[in-house]
């Protein structure tokens, strides 16, 4: 599970100003990535996939810093290709 200081570390934040909202961010991004695979799925299916924690984690540092600008920047392709890996194994045996 992805954690606020594996963002922060990512990101090199050396305050705890926006703690609260990356964790914010960490539980949408996890919702997120999770409901695009299978928003019915078992709790505990899709986070046992090793992917998750990567798309989240660069879900949430891609919604960090580009949070101030009013555009219609997409999901990184990234993002993208991972829950498509994910979605394509669950559905392979489910």
């Amino acid at each position: 599970m992805v954690q606020v200081d594996d963002i922060k570390n990512s990101l090199r934040i050396d305050h705890s100003m926006d703690d609260k909202m990356i964790q914010e961010l960490i539980d949408t991004a996890s919702y997120y990535v999770i409901s695009a695979i299978d928003g019915q799925a078992e709790d505990g299916v899709i986070e046992g996939y090793k992917q998750l924690d990567w798309a989240v984690s660069l879900l949430v540092q891609h919604w960090y810093m580009n949070r101030q600008e009013a555009s219609s920047e997409r999901i990184p392709i990234t993002v993208q290709s991972l829950i498509q890996q994910m979605r394509g194994a669950y559905y392979a045996t489910h």
